[in-house]
Formats: structure tokens, sequence, C-alpha cells
């Protein structure tokens, strides 16, 4: 789950697989000359849409964080909790859509495990679960590199692509624009992307990756008082479960 910082008195919770539906959503959008495309599209597009699949059933029954009142953000849970959670959204993937869906979202995970965490700041525990995460996928996606006859090239062009999807999205989620990530060329190069505020639900985006000269995503979030907090983990779940869910929208448009 995402806590977005309050605004006027207004929190936003926003689950990790609407978070994933915005990135999905860009990537269906992109291709403007210069950049990489996803290919095979539609399989690329699905990952990136469920590239958070694992954390599903999470979101059903999320944790209360005592010291917020709060229910855990994603990014305060170690990986002995989610590197299990990783491990059978893989397996749900590959039995739902096949081959390419199920490699990049476990490369996802690969990258989430190597890139954007430490494992020797980690607690033993997380430590050892990021190993048993990496022995076991690293063996899959070999196997499935393999029998879909993908080039490596491919393969990590697809990768990155759900990987900057993830970061403008994650970027528009908490409102921080300092999380857009990079994007990869047609060249091969990289372009750090720059995302500007521009007032409440618009941003400018350079470079421009879209086809279009402008682009809206949206999802469904739930809008909480800036104050509510909870001593009680069972009445959280009850009150997000039946809280009323309303629509966020970021519109995106050239420099």
């Amino acid at each position: 789950m995402i806590l977005r910082s309050p605004e006027n008195g207004i929190r936003l919770l926003i689950s990790q697989p609407s978070h994933a539906l915005l990135s999905g959503q860009m990537l269906a959008a992109w291709g403007a000359p210069g950049f990489t495309r996803p290919d095979p599209a539609p399989e690329v597009i699905l990952a990136a849409e469920q590239h958070d699949l694992a954390w599903l059933d999470w979101e059903t029954a999320p944790t209360l964080d005592p010291e917020t009142g709060l229910p855990h953000p994603f990014t305060s849970l170690g990986p002995a909790v989610h590197a299990p959670m990783w491990a059978r959204g893989v397996e749900i993937a590959r039995a739902a859509w096949g081959l390419w869906p199920a490699l990049l979202i476990s490369l996802h995970g690969t990258r989430v495990y190597t890139e954007y965490m430490d494992p020797e700041r980690l607690p033993p525990e997380d430590h050892a679960a990021i190993d048993r995460n990496a022995a076991k996928e690293a063996a899959l996606q070999a196997d499935w590199v393999a029998r879909l006859g993908a080039d490596p090239g491919q393969v990590r062009r697809n990768h990155d692509l759900v990987g900057v999807t993830d970061a403008l999205s994650l970027a528009l989620c908490f409102a921080d624009p300092d999380k857009a990530g990079e994007a990869t060329m047609e060249d091969g190069s990289t372009r750090k992307m720059k995302l500007v505020r521009l007032g409440p639900s618009r941003w400018s985006l350079d470079p421009w990756p879209f086809r279009d000269t402008m682009l809206t995503v949206q999802c469904e979030v739930i809008r909480l008082p800036a104050e509510t907090r909870w001593t009680d983990e069972e009445a959280m779940r009850r009150d997000l479960r039946e809280a009323s869910w309303s629509r966020l929208a970021e519109t995106l448009v050239p420099v």
C-alpha cells in the first residue's frame, strides 16, 4: 500500500495493484519516436499492469503499524514478508498468462531485491529471504528465456519498460517527482525522466515517451481524513473494506 502525504486535510491510500494499473496504462500509450517499445506488446503491457500481483492477498488484509496507527506502507515491510509473496505472484502469473508476463514480473522482483535494496544492510531474516528468492527465480528466468527463444536484448528492453513505468507511477502516487526513474532509448542510451508538478493533478514530463501529446492515467483510491488513526488491526481492516473509493486521475503533458 502507498500512503501519500496528506494534502488539504486528506490522505490517499493507494493499493499496490492500483498503482500497477497506472503503469499498464502508461506502457499502453508508450512509443514516441526514439523510445523502445514493448515487444510482444500485449504481454509486456499486461506485465506492467500486473507487476504488483504479489500484493493482492496482503491488500485484502493489510497489517497495522502500531507506531503510526496506519496500514504499513509497502516500503516498511521487509523481504522476509514479501519475497514469498513475490514468488507466489510469479507462479500465478505463469499459470494465468504464460511465460512473458511471468518472466517480466519475476525480473521486476529481482530488480527490487538487487537494485532498490542493499541486502547487506538488512536483518538476517530479510537477507536470507532475498537469497532464497534469487536462487529460485534465477532458475525460472533462465528456463523461460530459453523456452521463449527470446533475445537477451529484447528481454532487457521489456524489463526496463516495466521498470520505468513502475517508477513513473510511483512518482505520481507519492506525488514525488524525484522517483520518476530513467527510460531506455531506442539507441540503447538512458535518459533521466524529469517530472514537474504543475498543479494538484497535472504534471509535465521530459523527455516525452508517449505517442499522443497528453496522457491521463487513473485508478481507484481511498481518501481519508489526514488525522485518521487506528489502534486495532481488525477495526482498521473493517473500516478499509467499508471505505468509499474514488477516482485518482493524473494528467501528463510534455514540457
